[in-house]
């Protein structure tokens, strides 16, 4: 059965899910296989570099292979002192036409793994969740659940308000404006 948001409207807009307002998804790749080596340009694509989630594959210039890498999506937490996101543009390269934004985490102008801006709370793995008629219970879940809206929602009081108009956190769902993360 389809889950139909305006059936359920008043379970959204009583959710006491917090709210990531305008956040970005990242994510980057990750190979199980892979063996560390700092020198390895597959390994620093793995572990230090990322790229916004909506990115397209051919704009960060990757071999093939890392399209069926898994990918490990996240949100950034706050960044601690003397840590800096620093980002280029991914250049043309195996046949690719580039121009993808490519991040990383940098202390004193050196780049620092994933794992590391992890272990500092930096960053937060999720993953997106489809609310369904079976997992309702998630909208009162804000230990493990959190909403994420894009770029341009603001609220009024407790209203939400998109392109100038108040509007219901079930219309933005319904329209994707608002997703719903899962903690990892």
């Amino acid at each position: 059965m389809k889950f139909d948001a305006e059936k359920f409207d008043w379970l959204i807009n009583e959710s006491i899910l917090t709210f990531n307002l305008g956040a970005d998804l990242l994510m980057h790749y990750h190979n199980p296989d892979a063996l560390e080596d700092k020198h390895d340009p597959s390994w620093q694509n793995q572990a230090v570099y990322f790229w916004y989630e909506k990115e397209p594959f051919e704009r960060k210039s990757l071999p093939d292979e890392f399209d069926s890498f898994e990918k490990q999506v996240f949100t950034i937490n706050q960044i601690p002192e003397g840590i800096k996101i620093k980002s280029g543009e991914a250049m043309p390269w195996f046949g690719k036409p580039g121009g993808g934004t490519k991040l990383f985490f940098s202390y004193l102008d050196n780049p620092i793994t994933l794992e590391e801006a992890y272990k500092l709370n930096a960053i937060s793995y999720v993953e997106k969740v489809a609310l369904t008629i079976d997992n309702l219970g998630i909208l009162q879940d804000r230990d493990n659940y959190r909403f994420i809206t894009e770029k341009g929602i603001t609220f009024d009081g407790s209203l939400p308000v998109f392109e100038g108009k108040k509007v219901s956190l079930s219309e933005l769902y319904a329209a994707g404006k608002i997703s719903i993360l899962k903690l990892k």
